[in-house]
């Protein structure tokens, strides 16, 4: 086998590791949204159990990349896309970090404030960031720039629905204004982190920034 199969055999073995990440931490994100919607304290004890896995899938994914770059010395778009799978796997690490923020937050609420209700704007930041979410599990999958530059833009609304969060709490109770508070800047990190995702999207397959595309 020559070296350019064993790299390819690493590269993919990447590669795999990383939509197999994906796809947990979309989940993660998927069943935190359900668990607050319906103050579910298993399904958010799940979110915060699957954490674990997914923080070891990012240990695995760094090692693999250390160990491609010492091995084999790659250039061009190769290493382009190894390079980023550290920036890829620690931006979703950290998403996965504020699912479990959410999952915490959630447990808390069932036992302590059952008849919280969250404001009509956290609801919408949910949709629009898992709406964010799996727009950028498709620009990766399909490894599609304008996708990713569209889902990129789509921050700027997630920014205003965080700033307009405290204006629409009912009553203004402060247990509530609390909480909506929280779980906004949570959601506008993750967010952030999507557009992050975003970015290396398009410096993988253009070698070039994606604020220069646009």
């Amino acid at each position: 086998m020559t070296e350019r199969h064993h790299f390819e055999k690493e590269y993919s073995l990447l590669r795999a590791e990383l939509v197999k990440m994906v796809s947990l931490v979309s989940d993660s994100i998927d069943m935190a949204s359900k668990a607050f919607e319906t103050l579910d304290r298993n399904l958010a004890q799940r979110v915060i159990d699957l954490d674990n896995e997914i923080d070891n899938l990012n240990r695995e994914i760094e090692n693999i990349v250390y160990d491609i770059i010492a091995r084999f010395n790659p250039l061009g778009k190769d290493l382009r896309y190894v390079v980023a799978a550290i920036k890829l796997a620690n931006n979703l690490e950290r998403i996965a970090d504020h699912a479990c923020n959410f999952a915490e937050k959630t447990i808390w609420i069932a036992q302590n404030l059952p008849n919280f209700v969250p404001s009509q704007t956290l609801k919408e930041m949910f949709g629009r960031v898992i709406q964010m979410l799996q727009n950028t599990v498709l620009a990766f999958s399909r490894r599609d720039i304008n996708i990713a530059i569209e889902t990129w833009k789509m921050d700027d609304i997630i920014d205003d629905l965080d700033r307009k969060v405290t204006s629409d709490v009912e009553n203004k109770d402060p247990h509530a204004l609390v909480l909506n508070v929280l779980f906004s800047r949570d959601l506008e990190r993750v967010a952030d982190h999507l557009t992050n995702l975003c970015e290396e999207i398009v410096f993988i397959e253009t070698g070039r920034e994606l604020r220069e595309l646009i």
